[in-house]
């Protein structure tokens, strides 16, 4: 099939130059970056890191002078990255104290940041950066903006959405925005994209997570989103490494499995990473997933894997970048390994930064015992502390050491950037099949419409934003919702609502999360809609989240998907179905137990305004 988001290198090649010139809409930082360029040849010795980041002379001199000032288990220390929230802290709270301990007194290398709140996560920032002796590197996991991890930033919509646009444009846009407002808050290093290729529908973890099930449409995207980042001021990380999306077990209960042979995995769950390291990606995470191909014994995760990290990704890849963990604290690796065991196995098999160890001075010492008692070269903790300062060089982060608290407001979630996230929402949404021909919808002869919403969640609010959005309109709708709180009595009243009404709407919210262990709807939620759509009436079935929904239920007449339940995507589904803006996205992957395949999509034009 002949796709015409599938193109060549060199294609690909002028895209992100094109991308590049003619980027339209966030205004660049005050914050100088090099422009970064590739090692031609992954044969130059591990040392010569410095040209990985193109540091001049004087440049080159700081690290090796920084390098040089540090003992050895401060050494150590750079290369584990604590956990911390963004909340409030008071200055005499355990956690305060504890971070304060281990930035001025253990001397860490960064840290990585989760929930919280855009002004304390850059105020706690601002007070760990004075402390520090060396700047730290601050990361956190922006997949899709900074909503992702804090509660009042701007939420994007799923990285799936943004391949259902077919424009990498948008996908470059979106790295360069997340990139500036990370920078605005204080955050170095955005943990995106994911690069794995979603070809397994069952994925509990990575699903629209994912581009793509096309190794070349998540290649694509992937480096224009690299690209982005990079031109924004911020270190892109394209994870999991060597590929997260054929796996059928969560990584943060267990150690999922990544079949086929070396050539099978070369040919298709590495291409996107090859692709990523072409494009000037400056780290990759490395995934805790069991891969037979290069690891017999099944109990080894590539995170810990020589094979993998040191022969595949360095030599064979030509990856000279940083090399860091997935969180150490997730199951796949607590299940199996001590702390300081998965410590000095990851360094072993040529992992740059430990990120989120349970015992974070544990670790530490593993690094500093094992060089102590010979196992490990001094030379080896070298070779990766130069390349963290070299990055904290390129990223200038000495000279910009603390965020200008009062620019926040003018840099985050501005107008330019939601309209971005408006952009890629309105022009992802698709249409499977409309059998019944429902879209637009029109309600000029007053029909009784059910909105019967239906969540695999506890009834938090995003999940009844689109409901509530439609019962704005103008027009007759009963709503009920139904999730893991609803009883039996719930679901008889939502199949009688159902009975009573003419047209039916199921807005379906099943997301991707962590230890939940899959991405299906309930058996019991399975039932209502096979009992509705007995009733034989007009069914439009909405995924906010899951796109292979439509798998369980095939004769549904009429199939929509979001590809997640971000805010933006829920109020472009509302003005899609009614006909406010052109029906337009594309699957960017195929639908089981259906005939939809990727690129399909039906396009519905907008309903033009009259003229009066």
């Amino acid at each position: 099939m002949k796709r015409k988001y599938i193109l060549n290198n060199n294609a690909l090649r002028i895209l992100i130059l094109l991308s590049c010139l003619f980027y339209p809409i966030a205004t660049s930082s005050n914050i100088k970056i090099k422009n970064k360029k590739m090692e031609e040849s992954p044969t130059k010795k591990e040392n010569t890191v410095h040209s990985f980041y193109n540091l001049s002379e004087e440049e080159n001199n700081w690290v090796d002078s920084v390098l040089n000032t540090l003992s050895l288990r401060e050494k150590a220390a750079q290369l584990v990255m604590p956990w911390v929230t963004g909340n409030y802290l008071s200055e005499d709270s355990h956690e305060y104290k504890r971070l304060q301990r281990l930035v001025q007194q253990d001397k860490v290398g960064g840290l990585i940041f989760f929930k919280g709140d855009i002004m304390n996560e850059a105020i706690l920032i601002n007070k760990m950066q004075k402390l520090a002796n060396i700047p730290l590197l601050v990361a956190s996991d922006f997949e899709r903006g900074l909503a992702m991890r804090l509660s009042d930033g701007l939420e994007f919509p799923y990285n799936m959405a943004l391949a259902a646009t077919n424009d990498p444009q948008l996908a470059y846009e979106m790295g360069k925005v997340v990139a500036i407002e990370s920078r605005a808050i204080g955050i170095h290093q955005n943990y995106a994209p994911v690069a794995d290729i979603n070809n397994n529908a069952e994925n509990p973890i990575i699903n629209i997570r994912s581009y793509s099930e096309d190794k070349n449409i998540v290649s694509l995207f992937s480096s224009a989103f690299i690209q982005g980042t990079i031109d924004g001021g911020n270190i892109s990380t394209v994870k999991h490494f060597p590929g997260h999306g054929n796996t059928e077990i969560d990584s943060h209960q267990d150690v999922p499995t990544l079949t086929g042979s070396k050539e099978e995995l070369r040919n298709l769950e590495l291409a996107p990473f090859q692709a990523s390291i072409n494009s000037g990606v400056q780290s990759v995470m490395v995934g805790h997933l069991n891969v037979p191909a290069y690891n017999e014994n099944k109990f080894i995760p590539a995170t810990l894997s020589k094979p993998l990290i040191s022969d595949l990704l360095k030599t064979t890849m030509g990856f000279k970048g940083l090399v860091i963990t997935d969180a150490m604290n997730m199951s796949a690796i607590t299940k199996y390994y001590s702390v300081a065991q998965a410590t000095v196995m990851a360094i072993q098999a040529g992992v740059d930064l430990i990120l989120f160890p349970p015992d974070e001075e544990t670790a530490i010492n593993a690094i500093y015992n094992t060089v102590v008692n010979g196992t490990i070269t001094e030379e080896r903790i070298n070779q990766s502390v130069r390349k963290l300062l070299a990055a904290k060089k390129w990223l200038n982060i000495e000279e910009h050491r603390f965020t200008n608290l009062n620019s926040i407001s003018q840099i985050c979630s501005s107008n330019a950037h939601l309209k971005l996230a408006e952009e890629i929402a309105d022009k992802s949404i698709t249409l499977v099949k409309d059998e019944a021909k429902m879209l637009p919808l029109n309600f000029v002869n007053k029909k009784e419409i059910a909105v019967i919403t239906i969540s695999e969640g506890y009834g938090i609010e995003s999940s009844k934003l689109f409901q509530n959005l439609i019962s704005q309109k103008n027009i007759n709708v009963n709503n009920i919702y139904i999730s893991r709180r609803s009883s039996i009595k719930d679901y008889k009243r939502a199949l009688q609502l159902a009975k009573l009404s003419d047209e039916i709407i199921i807005p379906a919210y099943i997301k991707v999360r962590a230890y939940q262990g899959t991405v299906n709807l309930s058996p019991e939620n399975i039932k209502l809609i096979k009992d509705i759509e007995a009733l034989n009436k007009p069914i439009m079935l909405i995924s906010f989240g899951n796109p292979y929904l439509l798998s369980a239920f095939p004769a549904i007449s009429t199939y929509l998907t979001a590809y997640g339940d971000a805010p933006v995507s829920q109020k472009a589904m509302l003005k899609a179905i009614f006909g406010e803006i052109d029906i337009q996205g594309k699957l960017p992957i195929s639908i089981s137990n259906t005939n939809f395949k990727i690129g399909h999509g039906i396009f519905v034009p907008s309903k033009k305004p009259l003229n009066i």
